[in-house]
């Protein structure tokens, strides 16, 4: 029995070995990637102040007409100095010589711009900037979607490469700059959403 066993422990040595499956990493908590994107859009315009709306506009536009119920006052100040001034007569011709004390003179007046409530003559500038905010918003929220899908490609790259590989240590730090982006751009509300999974 012994001599049979040789050739068949030898087969066994060398039979191919298969290794052990490699460790997969953990992946990104499994969240609604619209919804989370239409989240931080939001946190990020509103930690850069630009809001949903065009409200401070339209107060600043309010404002603006309703200045012309206020009246513009201009007030004036003139001044003259003691001096003296000669005449001549026209049918004696005699000179007779005339001495004028210091005067001052106080003007003033108020006018009211009532076409104003009509125009107050700021709405082009007013409207050019409702239009900057409008393409900041649009610019802004693209590039918080744009950085969301990095993320999420980061995520999914790092989940499907071997731990201990060099694309799977490049998928991790692509991760972790998208999410740094995100939280500077959301004041920490991406980091936060996520139960923290993604502070370092």
């Amino acid at each position: 029995m012994a001599p049979l066993l040789y050739p068949l422990v030898a087969l066994l040595a060398a039979y191919p070995q298969v290794a052990p499956p490699a460790e997969v990493a953990p992946t990104c908590p499994a969240v609604d990637l619209g919804a989370l994107g239409q989240r931080a859009a939001g946190e990020a315009l509103r930690e850069a102040g630009l809001g949903a709306g065009d409200e401070d506009v339209a107060r600043m536009q309010t404002r603006a007409r309703a200045s012309a119920m206020l009246p513009e006052l201009r007030v004036r100040a003139l001044a003259t100095a003691a001096n003296a001034r000669d005449y001549v007569s026209g049918t004696t011709g005699d000179v007779s010589t005339t001495f004028y004390p210091p005067s001052q003179l106080v003007e003033g007046s108020i006018v009211f711009h009532l076409d104003r409530l009509v125009y107050s003559g700021q709405e082009p500038r007013l409207e050019r900037l409702r239009l900057e905010r409008i393409e900041a918003r649009a610019h802004l929220t693209q590039r918080v979607i744009d950085e969301l899908s990095r993320w999420s490609r980061a995520c999914a790259d790092e989940a499907e490469s071997p731990a201990g590989t060099d694309s799977h240590a490049d998928a991790g730090a692509r991760r972790r700059n998208a999410a740094m982006a995100l939280d500077v751009w959301t004041g920490g509300w991406f980091s936060a959403s996520l139960g923290g999974s993604e502070r370092p």
